[in-house]
Parts: structure tokens; sequence; C-alpha cells
């Protein structure tokens, strides 16, 4: 049996499965005497691989990542004119936008008319919310009480 490493890698709770599955069925069908050979032919033909750990760990599937959400919070907390501690992060995760715009149209303005990856971020501080959009390079903009729009949805990011 040959699973590809990066098979492997990606579905290793699937591919042990596969192989649990073929090893009961063996052990029902074989005679006897060939059961303990054939159930050490599959556990030893059995290549399970382990991703390689990184020193960095990747934001969790929705989550922004820390990069992006500092310099957001930085502004939020200069337009509130309070400490960073004092905002309250209501909404933060990674989305799918309409278009260009972001969910932010500017009147007059031409956007890409494609879905963008990108990520929502609403702050609350001193009373006032801050709808801050981002698009996939990573830049932001805060946009106007009313003019926002929701995403198109979650993203997979």
């Amino acid at each position: 049996m040959y699973f590809s490493s990066r098979f492997l890698r990606s579905n290793c709770g699937l591919a042990a499965l596969a192989v649990a599955h073929v090893m009961a069925l063996h052990a029902v069908v074989a005679r006897p005497d060939e059961r303990g050979q054939a159930e050490t032919s599959i556990v030893t033909q059995t290549v399970i691989a382990v991703p390689p750990t990184t020193r960095e760990t990747p934001p969790m599937k929705g989550q922004v990542p820390q990069a992006i959400l500092d310099p957001i919070l930085k502004e939020a907390a200069a337009l509130a004119e309070v400490a960073r501690d004092q905002l309250v992060i209501v909404r933060a995760e990674s989305v799918v936008w309409n278009d260009g715009s972001l969910g932010c149209p500017e009147p007059g303005m031409m956007y890409t008319q494609a879905l963008v990856n990108g990520y929502w971020i609403v702050i609350e501080a001193a009373g006032q919310t801050y709808d801050f959009r981002v698009g996939s390079g990573g830049s932001f903009r805060l946009c106007p009480a009313g003019q926002g729009h929701p995403p198109s949805q979650a993203s997979a990011i």
C-alpha cells in the first residue's frame, strides 16, 4: 500500500483509518495461520509522515494574524483617544469580500469586480464603533458608520 507524503501530511488520520480497516478486514477473511503474517506485512509497509514543526504558529482558521491586527488596534486607539487596553474587539475574522470595495464602497469610485479574501475587524471604544476592512494585501481602511455591507461569506483562510 502506497500513499504520497503530501497525502499523508494532509490526511494522516484518514490514512491511519484506511490501514486499520484493511487490517481488520484481512483479519476476518484470512485463515488463522495467515492472520499473524498478513497483519505484520501490512503494518511494516505502512509509513505515516508527521508534518515538520516550525517556530511560527500559523493563525487558526478564521483568526486575524497579529501582524494585521496590531496596526488596526493602534489606529482605533488613536481615533478613540483611549489606551489600547480600553478597546473591545467585537469582530475579528477572515472573510471573502464581494469586490474590491471590501463591502464599503465610496461614491464615484470603481472597484475590482472579483471576490477578495480579507478580514473584517470591528472594535468598540469610548462609545464608538470602528469598522475596519482589510484586503488581501493586508492594507486596511475604516468604513464610515452605516456605509458598510457584510461580506459574501466566511473565508477558508
